[in-house]
């Protein structure tokens, strides 16, 4: 049933792109300019050089002095904490592609990647400050409460998994002879790649990696983008379906279909603050991609991104209520 229905929809996208070629275009040109205006100059830098400090071992020696205060926080190691926290400044989808970076590299296991999932996923400061709420919604003053919100909602998110899935991880260390379960269960040492003999294949590595997982970003922003176009064609009979559908689907054009619409501020800021949150079905499947290769299910970020959501929309709530 899902095959059908994914090649009804591959077939239905063909015949939009032929019958409304201009409308086609003119999504396209937005998600490449997505792309390479925005997605590419602000991940792109951050992608070689994370890759580079995973793969030449040296994330321990950065972050290993605040282990301590991390396993107590989030229950995460130094390499965990090095996820949440560039998922955290650097935007979608760098939480999950360093989780399964990080996994696939035996440097944490299973469980705590299923965990990370849940909620190191989030919306760059950059792509807050700048798009949502200077560009977008014309709302600066907003941008301290708008992190206090979107990264509370994080935490809470993470504490209330942490129960669930990292139980019994406080045990495991981050320690170079920490044995970690392989993905056929064979558990296996941790090895740090020396930085002085290799750095220059080290460097060429990570930058053609990089380039690889960017240019698949790509290629996901641009098909959502006509995904969203197919979707404000179908919706235009009812207004109000195109000022929220659009953000299920992708998250840029949704929050502009949202800040332009004739709601309240209030509830305009509201669905912002949920469709930042949960990040769409594009980043969804940008999720997905950066999975690919191990067995880390999508369902555990399925999972985290609409708990996050729900907590957003009651802290959202909480605080216009504050304000009045």
């Amino acid at each position: 049933m899902k095959r059908i229905l994914f090649f009804a929809m591959i077939f239905a996208t063909i015949a939009y792109l032929l019958c409304f070629p201009a409308e086609a275009f003119a999504a396209s040109a937005d998600g490449l300019r997505l792309w390479f205006g925005t997605v590419l100059p602000s991940l792109l830098p951050f992608m070689i050089l994370s890759d580079f400090l995973i793969h030449a071992g040296v994330i321990p020696r950065l972050l290993g002095h605040f282990e301590g205060l991390s396993r107590h926080l989030l229950g995460l190691d130094a390499y965990g904490m090095y996820a949440f926290f560039l998922g955290l400044f650097c935007g979608y989808p760098m939480g999950a592609r360093l989780t399964a970076e990080l996994y696939a590299q035996k440097k944490i296991p299973r469980k705590e990647a299923e965990y990370l999932l849940t909620f190191s996923n989030n919306a760059s400061p950059m792509f807050l400050t700048s798009y949502v709420l200077t560009n977008t919604l014309q709302a600066p003053r907003y941008t301290i409460p708008t992190f206090a919100i979107l990264w509370g909602s994080s935490i809470i998110t993470s504490m209330i998994f942490r129960h669930h899935i990292c139980r019994g991880q406080e045990e495991h260390s981050s320690g170079l002879k920490t044995p970690l379960p392989d993905y056929d269960g064979v558990s296996r040492t941790k090895k740090e790649t020396s930085i002085g003999a290799s750095i220059g294949h080290l460097i060429d590595v990570s930058i053609m990696n990089s380039f690889e997982t960017i240019t698949r970003l790509g290629g996901y922003i641009i098909l959502f983008s006509i995904g969203v176009s197919i979707l404000l064609q179908i919706t235009a009979p009812v207004p109000w379906a195109g000022w929220i559908l659009p953000g299920v689907v992708e998250i840029t054009t949704g929050i502009r279909q949202i800040a332009a619409s004739p709601l309240p501020f209030a509830v305009r800021y509201l669905l912002i603050l949920c469709c930042a949150a949960f990040g769409g079905l594009s980043t969804m499947a940008q999720t997905k991609g950066m999975l690919a290769g191990t067995p880390l299910s999508l369902s555990h970020y399925i999972k985290g991104k609409l708990t996050q959501t729900t907590v957003t929309l009651f802290l959202g709530i909480l605080f216009l209520i504050v304000i009045g």
